[in-house]
């Protein structure tokens, strides 16, 4: 063989060889079951939370409101009438914030529809809107049982704006559930098995003083550069919808020491999965995590799993 050419084969070899070994040392993006399986069952149930584990999500993602009596539920919308029967109890108020925890309790969850979620009428009868507390259960049962850790991604959703005193108590009440001493200390932080998030930034504030736990600041669009110090000032991480997430947008995110998760993907778009895991995101909200995690495995494949240790903190000055 000429050595010229030998000397290129050789160099061909050297830099597949180095790629492949940079490829399997990147960590596996996270799969965040957004709603839970919201896919195939309806959201914020503990069935869709379950198939979630089941289909192998490294965290789920409880969206969390208060009842009027001050239970911390998992729930998207203020208003109950598009994922509950509430229309069958018309003696009963129509918003999460003005009815009890136990007249809660006396409502079917039902899917909201559409190409991205569960079909109405997907999944069995007496499907309940389940607290905070009973999530978590479900993940210390699981890791008590099988030794396995899935993480929990709670946001704090806001009514009204700022840290008023409805948000506040909101946040405070996530915190302390998570820190309840039942929990032994599963979700401390120490495995890095939980982040916190919210869209407004004086919340996601005051849950970075009150907590060492990483904090997620949401932003429909990507945040200009402009903004992006006080985000950094607050935030570990940022999560903005898919389309924003473009090249530009993830490099000035990371350069400020920010990572990114992208929301929400579904079975309505499924080859997206494969292109922000390609696009070097940190994980991605998806309402089909068995979806996202063939994706994931098909343009990533040999990367690592996570490690459940959590990283050193990013510094906020």
């Amino acid at each position: 063989m000429p050595s010229h050419l030998s000397s290129l084969t050789l160099a061909l070899l050297v830099a597949l060889t180095c790629n492949a070994a940079a490829q399997s040392a990147r960590e596996r993006p996270l799969v965040i079951a957004h709603r839970g399986a919201s896919q195939y069952l309806p959201e914020h149930t503990m069935e869709a939370y379950r198939l979630a584990i089941r289909q192998g999500a490294d965290f789920i993602e409880p969206d969390l409101l208060l009842t009027a009596d001050g239970i911390a539920v998992a729930r998207h919308d203020r208003a109950l009438g598009a994922t509950t029967n509430i229309a069958s109890h018309p003696t009963l108020p129509s918003n999460i914030d003005q009815i009890t925890f136990r007249q809660l309790q006396g409502l079917q969850a039902i899917s909201r529809g559409g190409a991205a979620y569960a079909p109405p009428g997907a999944g069995p009868a007496g499907l309940r809107v389940p607290s905070f507390a009973e999530v978590l259960d479900e993940l210390r049962t699981l890791h008590a049982s099988t030794g396995r850790i899935v993480g929990v991604y709670p946001e704090v959703k806001t009514i009204g704006q700022g840290l008023n005193s409805y948000n506040r108590a909101l946040a405070d009440a996530m915190l302390a559930e998570l820190a309840h001493p039942r929990h032994g200390r599963l979700f401390d932080g120490r495995r890095g098995n939980v982040i916190l998030q919210s869209f407004d930034g004086e919340v996601v504030a005051y849950l970075s003083r009150q907590s060492s736990l990483p904090v997620v600041q949401l932003s429909p669009q990507c945040p200009t550069r402009a903004d992006i110090p006080a985000i950094a000032a607050r935030a570990d991480g940022v999560g903005t919808q898919a389309a924003q997430a473009d090249a530009d947008c993830l490099q000035r995110l990371r350069a400020a020491g920010l990572f990114v998760h992208v929301y929400t993907l579904s079975n309505a778009n499924p080859d997206l999965h494969a292109t922000m895991f390609r696009n070097g995101v940190n994980g991605v909200f998806t309402n089909a995590p068995d979806t996202a995690i063939a994706q994931r495995e098909q343009a990533l494949p040999g990367a690592r799993p996570r490690e459940w240790v959590a990283p050193a903190r990013r510094r906020r000055d």
